[in-house]
């Protein structure tokens, strides 16, 4: 597939034999701004100012889509990135009476980071991404960047120290993730790929980074605080026990196929969907906040894991690129495995974008299903869809390689879930309004997940809570 005129004056270099995807520019922002509608009374500050951003992620948007039409050169000092710099100031004056120091930094960083990071993913991590793809991972760096700052900021401006566990979980994973992202630039800008000199770095940068600023900013140590949540009681440690049984059986699946060097089936791959559910539905009802911890601590050891394979770093390099050699698919490439970050983030998104994921009880079951839209449609629609479509599957969409008894499948287990929950009492007796909802989701999920050629994984559960958060 050779790369169109706009990809090439801007030196960008999408995944090839997949469309553009540049609708999936809105679904972040368009989840992000109606969960703050839906919640509007009891949103906090921080998901006030997403909102906000969210609405400056959308201009810069329609400009990325306007210039791809007219085959222009993106550049960071356009007509629309001004625009949307001097709106997104606006309405932080007006909506939030937020100062003139504040409007003018936090548009103009934003704006900045959002087109920076885009192009950069685009540029260095070759044929990863979709121009659509590229988009989500762009807008969730900006948000996760800004917030990161202006919550150092203002702990150091305010000395108001962080209290709940939500906003002390946000910290840990915020730190943790930015420490984890400067580690692999650090190793990109420097070509660091002796074991020594990396694990070197990654030893300063964790402490002084992660650790050092943690212990300040939460006046207390942040493994201790992490361990205390994990033996906090019984049913936490019965959980964990219960994590490590269910991460074991991932383990031995890799191994296994390592062992036999065969190359994973689509089913094969699909065990961790199928563990994902098993894995995220316990931690919802019973440890919502830990859970929410616990998912964003892992992703950071993912991506830690993909920079160790990336640069064949001992003692785990050689036996991480054995896992992805016959786990990868067509969408992986060399540089970036980017389908076990996809799963894991298209499971937890619904959590970390919601307004209130947990409940006073510490349970997610107050506003369960669209906390379950990663879970429902790529835990359960996406692994049925799999599984028949490829074993019984005899008629195909037209233009794609899906199969409609796969589509059956993906749609009949999905409202199978929904049934068991309600049977168990997990969920409450659904109004009209919410069926509706809910029978559109699945409808709409399982259409996009036959025929679109984006990442299952990161598309479907954004469209999904969009709908069921309406």
């Amino acid at each position: 597939m050779t790369l169109d005129d706009f990809s090439i004056k801007n030196g960008l270099q999408p995944r090839p034999s997949s469309s553009n995807g540049l609708w999936l520019l809105f679904l972040l922002p368009t989840a992000i701004i109606t969960s703050a509608f839906k919640y509007s009374i009891a949103i906090s500050q921080a998901y006030k100012i997403s909102s906000i951003l969210s609405i400056n992620m959308t201009i810069i948007s329609i400009s990325i889509i306007y210039y791809k039409h007219y085959n222009r050169k993106i550049r960071l000092s356009n007509v629309w990135n001004i625009l949307a710099a001097i709106i997104t100031g606006i309405l932080f004056r007006v909506c939030l009476r937020k100062s003139l120091v504040f409007c003018s930094f936090a548009s103009g960083f934003s704006t900045f980071t959002y087109v920076v990071f885009y192009k950069f993913v685009l540029k260095k991590f070759k044929e990863c991404f979709t121009l659509g793809e590229a988009g989500v991972v762009s807008q969730a760096s900006a948000l996760l960047v800004f917030f990161t700052i202006s919550n150092v900021l203002n702990y150091g401006l305010s000395g108001s120290p962080f209290k709940s566990n939500m906003q002390i979980s946000t910290l840990i994973i915020e730190l943790g993730l930015a420490g984890v992202g400067l580690i692999a630039f650090t190793c990109y800008y420097f070509k660091i790929t002796n074991a020594r000199s990396f694990y070197c770095v990654s030893i300063i940068q964790i402490f002084t980074v992660i650790i050092g600023p943690l212990h300040v900013l939460l006046e207390t140590s942040p493994v201790l605080w992490i361990i205390n949540q994990m033996f906090n009681d019984r049913s936490t440690i019965k959980l964990i026990l219960y994590w490590v049984f269910c991460t074991s059986i991932a383990v031995l699946a890799v191994s296994n196929q390592i062992f036999y060097a065969r190359k994973a089936s689509t089913g094969h791959r699909k065990i961790f969907h199928f563990l994902a559910v098993i894995v995220y539905v316990p931690g919802l009802i019973y440890r919502c906040s830990f859970l929410y911890l616990a998912s964003g601590v892992v992703l950071g050891i993912i991506l830690a894991l993909e920079i160790i394979r990336n640069l064949r770093i001992p003692p785990l390099g050689v036996h991480l690129q054995d896992g992805f050699v016959v786990f990868s698919d067509e969408k992986d490439r060399e540089q970036l495995a980017v389908t076990p970050i996809y799963l894991l983030t298209g499971c937890s998104l619904p959590m970390w974008i919601h307004p209130h994921p947990c409940d006073l009880t510490d349970s997610a079951t107050f506003d369960l299903l669209p906390l379950l839209s990663g879970l429902m449609s790529i835990g359960v629609g996406d692994t049925m869809a799999s599984i028949v479509g490829s074993n019984f599957g005899r008629f195909k969409w037209p233009g794609s390689k899906k199969t409609i008894e796969g589509t059956l499948a993906c749609v009949f287990s999905q409202i199978g879930l929904v049934y068991l929950l309600l049977y168990f009492n997990l969920i409450q007796s659904l109004s009209t309004y919410d069926s509706v909802k809910l029978f559109a989701a699945i409808g709409i999920t399982s259409l996009i997940e036959a025929k679109t050629s984006q990442v299952d994984n990161l598309v479907l559960p954004l469209v999904m809570y969009i709908i069921l958060i309406m």
